[in-house]
């Protein structure tokens, strides 16, 4: 008798209630991105996602003797900690400030009291040639020290990080290079409009600077390149953070992302989601995949399947 062949939906079905009945009952830690993830297109946040979100704030930090499942609730993030408390809005941004989190690519990760546990920055030397080839391309460039942003012009791109994506506002620097500046930086953004030459032109020969230097280039956003220190990711700070919060990422953690810099932290949790807009690369690194994109509330509803009672 010729077995029937096994059909891509029973696949996810047997996955998923493997992840429901082995995993979830373990898990006590959520860590999410929040652009492309938490956020949607014009950085709204469905109500799905928003009452998720604010459920597992209370149950971690706001209920004496904590009962609940889960214990520890951080974003896990490109932008600032200023930044995702100030694109998360009123509801959700101000609470931030009671999480421990994982910003600037982790970078900067900090423990609820807003101790550094864990930080890295670039050399001046990545940054100098950096700011030449951005010159060479005629693109904008934007340097993070903690909150504080940098920049040597202000152009429309290097605006909406403020404008659109709620960092805060850029600083110019035009009397000194960004290589000068006196702390260096946790990561360098390298932007344009133009996505196509950006992937086309600007990526290669920021890749083959992050080669000779042993640096990363990651991105998050079509119209932003990411420069971070060697070693270093999202993955990496999110490893950091658990250590000091006494956490096992590879039995305790869910972590719910969307994009190419999401991808090593996915698979480093026990529960990896990517929510339905994912990237390929976020999903193949995903032990499940949303149905639901972030507009429709998939993180949200991440939250409520695989990490809640």
């Amino acid at each position: 008798e010729t077995k029937a062949p096994t059909t891509t939906n029973q696949l996810r079905f047997d996955n998923l209630q493997t992840i429901l009945r082995e995993k979830k009952p373990l898990i006590t830690a959520i860590a999410t991105d929040v652009d492309g993830t938490l956020l949607s297109g014009g950085q709204v946040i469905h109500p799905i996602t928003r009452d998720a979100v604010l459920k597992a704030i209370n149950q971690c930090y706001n209920n004496s003797g904590n009962d609940n499942k889960i214990k520890h609730f951080f974003p896990a993030t490109g932008k600032s900690r200023q930044g995702a408390i100030g694109s998360l809005g009123n509801d959700i941004g101000p609470l931030l400030y009671k999480c421990p989190g994982v910003y600037i690519q982790g970078l900067y990760c900090i423990d609820r009291e807003g101790n550094v546990v864990f930080e890295k920055k670039l050399t001046p030397l990545v940054v100098r040639e950096a700011e030449q080839l951005v010159l060479d391309c005629g693109i904008s460039i934007v340097g993070y020290d903690g909150d504080d942003l940098y920049t040597a012009e202000q152009t429309d791109v290097v605006r909406s990080l403020s404008e659109y994506y709620g960092e805060p506002t850029v600083q110019l620097v035009p009397s000194i290079t960004l290589a000068e500046h006196e702390n260096c930086f946790h990561k360098l953004l390298v932007m344009d409009e133009d996505v196509d030459m950006l992937t086309t032109v600007v990526r290669p020969k920021l890749e083959k600077l992050a080669e000779k230097h042993g640096v990363v280039v990651t991105q998050a956003i079509l119209t932003m390149l990411e420069l971070l220190p060697k070693g270093c990711s999202k993955a990496v700070g999110v490893q950091k953070l658990c250590e000091a919060l006494g956490i096992d990422p590879e039995t305790d953690l869910l972590c719910i992302g969307d994009a190419e810099n999401d991808a090593s932290m996915l698979r480093l949790a026990s529960i990896g989601i990517a929510v339905g807009n994912a990237c390929p690369v976020a999903k193949s690194s995903a032990d499940f995949i949303m149905t639901e994109r972030n507009d429709e509330g998939g993180a949200g509803l991440a939250m409520e399947q695989f990490g809640f009672d």
